[in-house]
């Protein structure tokens, strides 16, 4: 495969590849164009240059993966720039649509595009407010963007229903975010979906529980204070996804939580436990009420993650 996207030209992988397999450089081409491409895989970090102007071929796994790493950093960052126009855009709408009076309401259709708007504002955003209010999507190729944000400081907290920490695969992602900076809560409340952007914006869907079919982005000052009002209100009163504080656990304790991961059937870890079905099934209902936990799945997960078993 070619290096051309890593930004070398030919003749450069060319001397480049020679020096990795034979110690020399290309013969052809010219001394000029030799120390040329020398002169710039140097720059790139690909070819060490000593006093004497030798060279030597960094191993692939250093330079080609420091390459590849530079080039990502500068092709999300001119993905940030370009992103930054739906922002222009919408101005530009406004100004054409209302030229005396803020445009304070705009209808996104598709779930794709409300996404790329709602990524494209918080790109430059210092605080974000989510609530989900059916099944969360796990959306695992958008977690370095995610760390990336949370890493420069922008403060997100998300509420979650309840119900959602039935699936192991959301568990596993809601914690990996919230040990990342994005605060999870869990609600018993009937909530619904919405995203507000450093409390000016919010997006809330065109239909009630019906995400897909698109969203109602609102700038009124109004209308945005009451939906972060609300969203204050439901994360008082909701549960974080990890307490704190550790809980004290016995060695009968880490059994359980070892049975709870391992044993698909209540008879057979009752039996390992060596207890009665009825008395095992009320040490798990204790143990998921010390450890604020939802249910079984959730306290399993928190035990393997947190290294109590």
């Amino acid at each position: 495969m070619s290096l051309d996207s890593l930004g070398l030209t030919e003749f450069e992988e060319r001397v480049y590849r020679a020096l990795l397999r034979e110690g020399e450089t290309v013969a052809d081409g010219g001394q000029d164009a030799v120390e040329a491409a020398l002169t710039r895989l140097a720059e790139l970090e690909l070819v060490r240059l000593d006093d004497c102007g030798r060279a030597t071929a960094v191993e692939p796994e250093v330079g080609i993966t420091r390459l590849i790493r530079r080039r990502l950093q500068e092709a999300n960052a001119e993905v940030r720039r370009i992103s930054s126009a739906w922002e222009t855009l919408h101005s530009l709408s406004a100004e054409v649509r209302q030229a005396d009076t803020q445009y304070s309401m705009e209808k996104i259709e598709g779930a794709e595009r409300v996404d790329e708007r709602i990524w494209a504002l918080a790109q430059d955003a210092e605080e974000a407010l989510s609530m989900h209010h059916k099944q969360r999507k796990v959306r695992t190729g958008h977690m370095p963007r995610f760390i990336d944000r949370l890493g420069k400081g922008v403060q997100w907290r998300t509420i979650i229903p309840r119900e959602h920490l039935n699936d192991p695969a959301v568990v596993e992602y809601c914690l990996q975010l919230h040990r990342a900076g994005d605060r999870h809560r869990v609600t018993d409340e009937a909530v619904q979906q919405m995203v507000i952007l450093d409390r000016s914006v919010a997006f809330v869907p065109t239909v009630p529980n019906a995400s897909g079919s698109g969203a109602l982005m609102i700038r009124q000052a109004g209308a945005v204070a009451t939906l972060v009002d609300l969203f204050e209100r439901v994360w008082t009163h909701a549960a974080d996804i990890e307490p704190d504080t550790p809980p004290h656990l016995t060695a009968r304790d880490r059994q359980i939580l070892h049975l709870l991961a391992t044993v698909v059937k209540d008879e057979i870890a009752a039996r390992e436990l060596g207890v009665s079905l009825r008395t095992y099934r009320r040490y798990v209902a204790d143990l998921l009420i010390r450890l604020d936990t939802a249910n079984r799945v959730q306290a399993a997960i928190l035990a393997k993650q947190q290294g109590w078993i």
